[in-house]
């Protein structure tokens, strides 16, 4: 199905005054913008790189053959009545973003030496897969699963509620200790924890175990499409309900004038006046670079100068020439070669990546049996994902990569590319015995490539690390102490990850407005004028549409639509 192009999508040159301007069309940025859109709002969306989407978007190799997502691999409360089909349906996009649900006997296979274990849908079901897989330790996994419950959903404890909360600010390994849990239970329970990046010891019994109920709440989902399709609708919302976005526009700076955010100065010079900004770009680096630390409180500098990041991923792409399906491999996993989850962290928080990696394990051909784009038939597309050191010392980087891609030719940083990416395919094979054997493509990106194309500080997907001092009443607000300049992205109050960040631009939205949209939208409220969409046709393709300055260019040339690589 097609979106034909718009005459109100982006365009060089605009010299015009908006109402807002959003900086980074990652999900919250382009939610942000697409509710503002919708409430009669002009919206500018400006995007550094070619293509919208942030860690949603996908991108083409081998002659457009194989397509890969960037960082959509599986998203919780999905179903009817979740957060993300509410967020969705005030702007009409509960039928254009269709959301599958992953094996609801299991959504991911963790797979740690000597076990294997399928994650449920609900805390029940989960208690009593963890005591089949451990019997001998059911009193420590029922009080460390019902504390964790009892933390993660809000259930009121019936017995000492105090003692029972205050593990929420402790380290979940500290729980799992008091809780005599083995290694390998708890390398279980931890094993998906490479969805938020952060060593265990150093992470909240309240994060973690809030990002278990996340997927225990309702299971997991996979958009019909790939990742690209949230990008290409949210951005024909702002298309066509009056606003614009720009992509290869990188914003330089944050105008603030008189004590007010005015506009933005994009990297060339050309300045755009605003009435608002919401910055979606990088928490550190909208306040470090985009505003500058003049205009800083004395406790937002303190802030920044201590703020740590999530560690970065290093991810691996791979096409196989076998449909996976056929051997029933599972469509989403984590596999561990050492039951030490803490232990890798150390070593790699200490700038030293270990000989084995655990790696996270996607294969959209299986999340999405009639996707259109991601591998043809009898074959299968993998996204293979670990973490990595920051630094760029370990990767042989000088200089700034944001600047350009001369790193890529380094030698000795492709040596460690391709050294890495050996050990992630090595993890890989426990599950896929034959993957080297069936592979017909294989490309790596680092920390590095994410921090060029993404603008994140070190690389970082998940944005500020999740201590307690970064969470709840301590984590970033939408709103800033500038007036006219707003926040949102995976590091504010909302939280990271794509339903959060979709869930935050509404909020953000909402600040903007003045208003409470969530309520609004809770109690029914459409904003979204669905006959003002752009119809869709069978030849369809997301990522051409996430691309504006492309889809115009095309348009006033009047070419055929085709596919394009990223």
């Amino acid at each position: 199905m097609t979106q034909t192009p718009t005459a109100t999508v982006g365009t060089q040159g605009d010299h015009e005054t908006w109402d807002v301007v959003v900086v980074g069309a990652g999900p919250g940025g382009l939610t942000c913008g697409a509710y503002l859109a919708a409430n009669g709002k002009k919206v500018l969306v400006l995007e550094a790189n070619q293509v919208v989407g942030g860690s949603t978007q996908v991108f083409r190799r081998a002659g457009n053959k194989f397509e890969f997502d960037v960082g959509t691999h599986y998203v919780g409360e999905c179903g009817p009545g979740g957060r993300m089909q509410t967020a969705l349906s005030g702007l009409a996009l509960t039928e254009r973003i269709k959301w599958l649900r992953q094996r609801p006997e299991g959504h991911c296979q963790v797979m740690i030496p000597g076990t294997t274990f399928q994650t449920p849908t609900g805390w029940d079901t989960y208690l009593e897969r963890l005591i089949a897989a451990f019997p001998d330790e059911e009193d420590g996994l029922r009080r460390c699963v019902r504390t964790m419950r009892v933390i993660a959903a809000g259930e009121q404890p019936r017995r000492r509620p105090l003692a029972l909360l205050r593990w929420g600010i402790r380290p979940i390994t500290t729980l799992m200790d008091a809780c005599g849990l083995s290694a390998d239970a708890q390398a279980v329970i931890l094993a998906e924890n490479g969805d938020y990046t952060w060593p265990p010891h150093r992470t909240p019994t309240a994060m973690h175990a809030g990002f278990l109920h996340h997927y225990l709440q309702q299971g997991a989902y996979y958009p019909r499409g790939g990742g690209q399709v949230i990008g290409a609708h949210l951005t024909d919302v702002i298309s066509t309900h009056g606003g614009r976005v720009r992509t290869k526009a990188r914003v330089e700076q944050i105008l603030i004038e008189d004590g007010r955010a005015v506009g933005v100065r994009l990297r060339g010079g050309e300045e755009i006046r605003a009435g608002a900004v919401v910055s979606a770009a990088d928490f550190k680096k909208t306040w470090a670079e985009l505003v500058g630390e003049e205009h800083l409180t004395r406790r937002l500098r303190r802030k920044l100068k201590n703020l740590e990041m999530t560690l970065p991923m290093f991810a691996v792409y791979v096409a196989l020439d076998v449909d996976l399906r056929e051997r029933d491999t599972p469509p989403l996993a984590w596999v561990w070669p050492t039951n030490d989850v803490d232990g890798y962290y150390r070593e790699v928080a200490a700038g030293r990546c270990p000989e084995k990696m655990p790696v996270g394990i996607s294969c959209p051909t299986a999340k999405d049996p009639e996707g259109t784009h991601s591998a043809p038939p009898g074959y299968s597309t993998l996204e293979l994902v670990s973490w990595a050191p920051k630094e760029h010392a370990f990767w042989n980087v000088a200089g700034d990569p944001t600047d350009g891609d001369g790193y890529g030719r380094g030698e000795e940083y492709r040596r460690l590319k391709e050294e890495l990416t050996q050990r992630v395919l090595d993890t890989a094979e426990i599950m896929i015995p034959d993957l080297r054997e069936r592979m017909v493509f294989c490309e790596a990106s680092t920390p590095i490539t994410q921090e060029r194309f993404t603008l994140s500080t070190e690389g970082s997907c998940y944005g500020i690390a999740p201590l307690i001092k970064n969470l709840g009443p301590f984590r970033p607000r939408v709103t800033t102490h500038i007036p006219g300049l707003f926040l949102a992205g995976g590091s504010t109050e909302h939280m990271f990850g794509i339903n959060a960040t979709i869930w935050g631009g509404m909020g953000t939205a909402g600040a903007v407005l003045g208003r409470d949209l969530v309520a609004e939208v809770r109690d029914g409220a459409v904003f979204v004028d669905e006959g003002r969409l752009t119809p869709l046709t069978d030849d369809f393709d997301p990522l051409l549409a996430s691309k504006p300055d492309s889809v115009i260019r095309r348009a006033a040339r009047r070419r055929p639509q085709e596919a394009a690589g990223s």
